[in-house]
């Protein structure tokens, strides 16, 4: 059996969920994936022996992990000591077009699942079991603008969380968050146009999926920090619409 750390990340197919997974991997993780759908590059991971094991689930039904832990602990003889939440749902919305649906999917895919996660976990863990829970939070939850309206009601949602879970669920777990800027084209943005977005940063251009998976990887090593908010984002969140037009 592995003596490598077990970690579980949702979302690991692609986008920032895969370089957080493949990160991990090169730290000497064994990972994970829980996904909706497989994808090629997870299949490959999966095959060089990095991916211990390929889940799919619909993170959008929080009650799976009060389930789902107990069921890996049977299969690996002990529960994954990190989690990483990296999946989303983000679709652009106002509060004229949203409805109670879409208020409520956003809802449960970007908070309740990490919070069920926990509170399953503390569950059904050993008195002396330990773990590192991190979700990818948003720049933007540190600096309001209007735009995604679901979106960002579910992400202040989970950003308010982060320091409540801390708090209740130690010493078993530090609970913490990553708040990602722009660091992928999103939302149909051309390739120029997400450049030209982050060359707006106070820090300049150039903040790469893989600055993230760092920063993810440093919080589940570091192992007396919990309930923090870490903006890893180029400076994105302290930017004002003033100084963006003014440049």
């Amino acid at each position: 059996m592995s003596t490598r750390p077990l970690v579980l990340v949702t979302g690991a197919g692609k986008r920032l969920g895969l370089a957080i997974t493949e990160t991990l991997i090169e730290a000497g993780w064994d990972v994970l994936a829980l996904v909706r759908t497989r994808t090629p590059a997870l299949d490959t991971l999966l095959t060089a022996g990095g991916v211990r094991e390929i889940i799919t689930h619909d993170v959008s039904d929080p009650t799976l992990w009060f389930s789902l832990w107990p069921a890996l602990r049977t299969r690996y003889g002990r529960l994954p000591t990190g989690f990483v939440h990296a999946a989303s749902l983000f679709e652009l919305d106002t509060p004229r077009s949203t409805d109670w649906t879409a208020i409520e999917a956003h809802r449960r895919v970007n908070a309740d699942t990490f919070v069920a996660a926990a509170t399953a976990w503390v569950q059904h863990a050993q008195p002396d079991e330990r773990g590192s829970f991190i979700s990818l939070v948003d720049q933007k939850v540190h600096r309001l603008n209007p735009d995604h309206y679901a979106y960002t009601l579910s992400k202040l949602t989970l950003a308010a969380s982060i320091p409540f879970l801390a708090q209740t669920l130690a010493p078993q777990l530090r609970v913490n968050g990553v708040s990602p800027g722009l660091t992928l084209p999103s939302g149909g943005q051309t390739m120029a146009e997400f450049e030209a977005a982050q060359a707006l940063f106070p820090l300049g251009g150039g903040l790469a999926p893989a600055d993230i998976a760092r920063a993810v990887l440093f919080l589940l090593t570091q192992v007396w920090i919990t309930g923090q908010m870490l903006a890893v984002d180029g400076g994105q969140h302290l930017q004002s619409d003033h100084d963006i037009v003014l440049r």
